[in-house]
């Protein structure tokens, strides 16, 4: 059913409320002016309290409509005043004089309270504007604080734990070493087999968590070079073949734009899209597909992994990118982290979006050179 626009309305304008204010205001200054031929003339203070009334219509106008609004008022006024004048008062010049004079007043009064409201319209304006740039600018400033803070208490934490971390590396040799001697002496199948298996998986398991520890808390100065991306997610692509087809998860590539080279680090790139990857490949139901797509935007090159998974919870969204936040069983939440702490050493962004109409968008923005941002 196609909804017809309401004769009322004009480009979303309700004139309604208009018609009926401009009726409200004829018929006010029409009944003033009735009011004038009624009354005798011998009653000059009802005559004079009238032209009072007058005003009021004037005033109304201009502070609804402005100048124009309020001279319009005060020609009808006077339009529906003068025939009054002539016929009442033709005799007395004095007061003739001064009810003509008293017209002009109704322009006046209708030109500056016009111009006044206009002006206060104005500046109710630009203060609310300034109230909201205000309160944006002291929004941006409170996240700006919390980061900083938030920024401090990492910094202080991962100086701390990498050099525990660091210091865990060794009695993990010992005991990986002992663990060796053990699993070496004990016959297959046995209970003492087993649980020397599972104690050497979870030392694997705790030796990976210090390593990405340490790469998140003491990262390298990235080693640029002019890089083709398309070379680095073809890479990737080769790595999670195997594991997206276990999935039965399709890889995708998209490339509306060819990228120039960009001045990059490789092997941290890498691992970057790697984690991104890997991520959507695990959110991603069977059957599903997973699109990487390339191009460019002023002054970036931009890596967008888009899944089909369940999207990222609101309540999430914040804490994506915090050291060892994770909603996998098994995850060390330090995979994006490390993304995140990589992409910004190379001067670039990295965020989450949703995706449309579900699933998530991870976007990777990587500067283009000089010579090429200026060109584009």
């Amino acid at each position: 059913m196609i909804e017809q626009e309401s004769p009322h309305l004009a480009g979303g304008w309700d004139v309604r409320p208009h018609l009926i204010r401009a009726g409200g205001l004829i018929a006010g200054i029409a009944g003033i002016a009735s009011l004038h031929f009624v009354t005798d003339r011998a009653y000059l203070a009802l005559h004079e309290f009238y032209n009072y009334l007058c005003y009021v219509p004037i005033i109304f106008a201009a502070y609804c409509y402005g100048a124009w609004g309020g001279i319009a008022a005060a020609a009808l006024t006077s339009a529906a005043f003068i025939p009054h004048i002539r016929d009442a008062w033709a005799g007395n010049r004095a007061y003739e004089a001064s009810l003509y004079a008293e017209v002009v007043v109704f322009h006046v009064l209708g030109l500056t309270v016009g111009l006044l409201a206009a002006t206060q319209r104005r500046l109710t304006a630009r203060y609310r504007d300034t109230a909201v740039s205000l309160e944006r600018a002291n929004r941006e400033l409170r996240e700006s604080q919390e980061h900083l803070r938030r920024a401090d208490r990492l910094s202080a934490l991962g100086e701390i734990a990498a050099g525990l971390a660091h210091e865990i590396q060794n009695p993990l040799a010992g005991v990986k070493g002992a663990l060796e001697i053990i699993t070496s002496r004990v016959a297959h199948g046995t209970p003492e087999a087993e649980f020397a298996d599972i104690g050497g998986k979870e030392l694997a398991r705790l030796e990976g968590l210090v390593s990405e520890f340490l790469t998140y808390a003491r990262p390298h100065d990235p080693a640029l070079r002019p890089t083709d991306v398309h070379e680095i997610v073809e890479r990737v692509a080769a790595l999670l073949n195997a594991q997206a087809e276990r999935k039965s998860v399709a890889l995708v590539f998209e490339r509306p734009t060819a990228m120039p080279l960009l001045s990059i680090d490789p092997e941290q790139i890498t691992q970057v899209i790697f984690n991104v990857v890997l991520n959507a490949i695990q959110a991603t139901p069977a059957g599903g597909q997973i699109r990487i797509r390339e191009f460019v935007e002023p002054d970036w090159g931009v890596i967008d992994v888009i899944d089909e998974g369940p999207g990222i919870p609101p309540e999430h969204a914040l804490r994506l990118f915090d050291p060892f936040f994770t909603t996998k069983p098994r995850g060390t939440g330090l995979g994006l982290a490390i993304s995140q702490r990589i992409v910004t050493a190379h001067r670039g962004t990295i965020e989450a979006l949703p995706g449309s109409p579900s699933g998530s968008v991870f976007r990777i923005r990587l500067p283009l050179p000089e010579e090429t941002a200026g060109a584009s």
